[in-house]
């Protein structure tokens, strides 16, 4: 049984399930995609909306299709209205995903990103792996 039903994905595991179909990172997207709420935030969304459009993906999948995905990503995740700053991570561009865990009431974020794993245990959120995420949630 999956502990952890509302989730954060940092948007590297989402972009590794636009251009792949396997992988510990694309398992650990379908996995949290198909089994709990996925938060999502105008910042996080802005963000992945302009990495899509970088050309170094056109060898992966087509823009269109990569719009696509991102379009049914967003429809799929709960969009959340940020209520809480915060600036305790050393990458200050990764701050919106704590922010979004706070104000979503996220029970984990999933991510690759060093500068945020570094924080786990963060607020009552756990911050772990995509091999974590597996490991703990399947």
């Amino acid at each position: 049984m999956n502990k952890f039903r509302r989730v954060v994905l940092d948007n590297n595991l989402v972009v590794s399930r636009m251009i792949s179909s396997r992988g510990v990172a694309v398992r650990a997207f379908d996995l949290a995609y198909g089994n709990c709420v996925l938060l999502t935030s105008a910042p996080i969304v802005e963000e992945l909306r302009g990495v899509v459009e970088r050309s170094r993906f056109d060898r992966y999948v087509g823009l269109s299709a990569r719009r696509e995905f991102i379009d049914r990503y967003v429809a799929a995740a709960k969009s959340i209205s940020i209520q809480h700053e915060v600036t305790e991570c050393r990458d200050p561009k990764d701050n919106k995903f704590l922010e979004l865990a706070l104000s979503g009431a996220a029970d984990a974020i999933v991510t690759g990103d060093g500068d945020l794993l570094c924080l786990n245990p963060w607020r009552g959120v756990a911050i772990v792996s995509p091999a974590e995420y597996l490991a703990q949630a399947e």
